[in-house]
């Protein structure tokens, strides 16, 4: 009941009501265990939110709960509201995104996880320069990762070293960098996106929304993609 918008206090009474039917101030403090005055005060608000009625007998006000129906409802209601004015938020959102760069940073694979569901919801195709992913502990993932690659026909552009195991799909395009250079991390260039995966212990992702960032990446990955050596 608490998930559905009443407080704790809110929720017994409704459901002390609900189980005692049409009953006296007294009858429903006693059933939800709480004082009198405050029962009043939480049937008052209830009576507010539409979940209670009354009637007045002999000067004695009898309460009543309304139908669990009456909840979904009400939220059926809010919901149809907030439709309504989801594109004018949506629009205060993208303003916003515009002006500042927001920053994200996740322990464990949650950030990681958080990026690739990104790119399934954009479906568009992305830049990645790739670490060695032979040590990490995600073999599983990334193997579901590439199927779902190929299952919503997202394309991936992947600079890597010979010698790291990047995992690569028929939708994958490779090039590789010199040996001798270190890439102990992962980088993602998605939409106004770049993801930074830092695969050593303790499991770090970052992420960054900025269109202006992405652009300057975007640019330094076309850069290093044309020195690249392609695949044999």
């Amino acid at each position: 009941m608490e998930n559905l918008g009443l407080d704790r206090k809110e929720a017994k009474v409704y459901l002390a009501l609900l189980q005692l039917g049409e009953s006296s101030v007294l009858e429903v403090s006693r059933k939800a265990k709480l004082g009198r005055t405050h029962t009043y005060e939480i049937l008052d608000s209830l009576i507010a939110k539409g979940l209670v009625s009354f009637v007045t007998e002999n000067k004695s006000k009898k309460f009543k709960a309304a139908e669990p129906a009456k909840i979904l409802y009400q939220l059926k209601e809010k919901e149809a509201s907030f439709m309504e004015i989801l594109p004018s938020l949506n629009k205060m959102s993208q303003l916003k995104k515009n002006k500042e760069p927001s920053v994200e940073i996740f322990r464990g694979t949650k950030g990681m996880k958080a990026m690739v569901n990104e790119i399934f919801e954009l479906k568009r195709d992305y830049c990645i320069i790739s670490a060695d992913l032979r040590n990490t502990n995600l073999q599983f993932f990334l193997a579901q990762f590439i199927k779902s690659l190929e299952r919503e026909n997202i394309h991936e552009r992947v600079l890597t070293k010979k010698s790291f195991h990047s995992p690569k799909s028929k939708n994958s395009t490779m090039k590789f960098l010199p040996e001798n250079y270190p890439f102990l991390a992962t980088t993602i260039i998605y939409s106004d996106m770049v993801g930074i995966i830092v695969w050593s212990d303790p499991f770090l992702a970052i992420r960054i929304n900025s269109k202006e960032l992405a652009e300057t990446y975007r640019s330094y990955f076309e850069l290093l993609w044309r020195i690249a050596k392609k695949e044999n």
